[in-house]
């Protein structure tokens, strides 16, 4: 894994198009899918404590405030959290590395993290910090771009010719996700998204969805994974 990992969300005009792009029938089935797994596997609660970990445009925390929890954001890129802010009031947003996370030992209910491992210096550390602010019975569910898919690939591609945040990232097959996860606890993961990335079997995505989680999980543009504590 390269150890240059330069901010690729410092840029306002990135974080504007990172929401954009839910707006986009690719992006909005996209965004359904991802969710329902997601949900799935991170169980929300109303009431409960929550922290969304590289929240960026805060796009995970309002969906898990949307569902009654107490809900807080956290991200490197002040670009990221002014998006962030300007959109919800109802979230406490703050600025800190995903390594060293401002909060008491088990803090909160659920800890979130959506596609944030791709672009850290040391997943490890990250990991461990994210478990650590989990309460005793609470769980941790972070999701990461599958290498394995043919978004991963695409995303490649683009930025050999394009100045894209997925330049430095690094994406994990399922076996290197489950590894990283594995020394917290027993480890139960799943993916999401078998539409192509240039929306190939968009009319079919919910049959393909249901055969891709039956039969070629690995093949998923989403890997999620729970670890309980």
């Amino acid at each position: 894994m390269s150890d240059a990992h330069p901010n690729p969300f410092a840029d306002e005009t990135v974080a504007q198009g990172y929401d954009a792009w839910f707006a986009t029938p690719l992006g909005a089935t996209v965004d359904r899918l991802e969710k329902a797994l997601i949900s799935r596997l991170a169980e929300p609660r109303p009431g409960e404590t929550a922290l969304d970990v590289g929240t960026g445009t805060g796009h995970f925390a309002a969906f898990l405030a949307d569902r009654g929890l107490r809900v807080t954001g956290v991200d490197s890129s002040p670009a990221m959290l002014s998006v962030a802010r300007a959109k919800r009031q109802d979230i406490a947003w703050q600025e800190a590395e995903v390594e060293a996370l401002p909060y008491a030992d088990g803090a909160f209910d659920l800890v979130l993290s959506v596609t944030a491992l791709e672009f850290v210096p040391d997943p490890q550390a990250a990991v461990r910090e994210m478990y650590r602010v989990v309460r005793p019975g609470g769980r941790l569910v972070v999701a990461v771009l599958n290498a394995n898919s043919t978004w991963a690939t695409a995303r490649q591609r683009e930025a050999e010719t394009m100045d894209t945040p997925f330049r430095d990232a690094y994406f994990y097959s399922p076996q290197e996700f489950v590894a990283l996860l594995a020394p917290l606890g027993d480890v139960r993961w799943h993916a999401s998204v078998f539409v192509g990335p240039q929306g190939e079997g968009l009319p079919f995505a919910g049959l393909l969805e249901g055969m891709g989680q039956a039969f070629f999980r690995e093949r998923g543009a989403l890997l999620v994974g729970r670890v309980e504590k």
